[in-house]
């Protein structure tokens, strides 16, 4: 027996057991109060876990609300184009009877480059998209975009566009065709590079749709039905879009398309320089021969 219990049994004492010092009561553990004990134990697995889920809920809602209804014509909703790749079943060769004519033409989808097929400093150029709810017709600037214009006319006076619908219409935006399989997905074969300019996307102009972040383009092209100030070169995006024509007939007939409306034809007139002056009265009255100059 140690000497210090023999001493206190002498003295007639019994000892005493050391008591450890317990908050909150003899004999009970501290327990934390309303809000501390939720993140104690179980409990805060639990709140942490609820937490999570009400955050991750919350930001797919945030993120539906910011992105808005695509049909209303956002601008950030860009009128993009998948970038310019390889043929698709659509995109085949196929053979079509151009109306009022007995020779059938063969229409092609895919090319490897778009041959050059203008004079820029002879002649002028006006394209002529022909719809069943009428004619559009569009002064092309050659001295502006000469490579975009050049392959625009290249790929109509090779019937390109013929039977092509406009697959995409977004009101108050634009109206978008130009891709052999209809789903926004499809091209040429080739790309083109941008060309910048400052021209601005104002109602009737017309622009080459592309990939976000692109600076090359296929045959999917767009008209502003309205003006957009967004796609501008100086709007400060990362995407620019650089009109190369503008509408001077039938923007009544773009305003009433809708989506899947077809291209019957889209043809070229090549307007001598030494004949016009350039001004839009006297495209316009070129541009309503017979259509038949450039093709095939």
């Amino acid at each position: 027996m140690p000497a210090n219990r023999r001493r206190q049994q002498h003295r007639g004492q019994r000892p005493q057991r050391q008591r450890r010092y317990v908050s909150g009561g003899h004999g009970q553990a501290f327990k934390p109060g309303f809000p501390m004990n939720l993140f104690t134990g179980r409990t805060a697995l639990t709140v942490f876990v609820v937490i999570g889920v009400l955050a991750m809920a919350g930001g797919l809602i945030l993120s539906i609300l910011l992105s808005g209804d695509p049909d209303q014509g956002d601008i950030t909703d860009l009128p993009t184009a998948e970038a310019v790749g390889g043929t698709t079943d659509a995109e085949a060769q196929k053979v079509e009877e151009v109306e009022g004519e007995d020779q059938s033409v063969e229409i092609v989808r895919n090319f490897q480059f778009a041959e050059f097929v203008i004079d820029a400093e002879a002649e002028n150029y006006i394209a002529t998209i022909a719809t069943a709810k009428g004619s559009i017709v569009i002064e092309l600037f050659v001295d502006v975009a000469p490579m975009t214009v050049n392959s625009f006319i290249f790929l109509a006076e090779n019937h390109f566009f013929d039977g092509l619908t406009f697959h995409r219409v977004v009101d108050n935006f634009v109206v978008q065709g130009g891709d052999p399989s209809g789903t926004g997905r499809g091209g040429p074969g080739y790309s083109t590079n941008d060309e910048p300019n400052d021209i601005r996307n104002e109602t009737g102009t017309i622009a080459m749709a592309k990939g976000a972040g692109q600076t090359v383009f296929g045959s999917q092209f767009f008209i502003n039905l309205k003006d957009n100030p967004a796609l501008d070169f100086d709007a400060g995006n990362r995407d620019k879009f650089y009109p190369f024509g503008r509408v001077i007939e039938g923007m009544d007939v773009i305003n009433a398309l809708e989506q899947g409306d077809v291209m019957e034809s889209v043809t070229i007139v090549r307007v001598p320089r030494s004949e016009t002056d350039g001004s839009e009265e006297d495209v316009a009255e070129n541009s309503e021969g017979d259509g038949s100059a450039g093709e095939d």
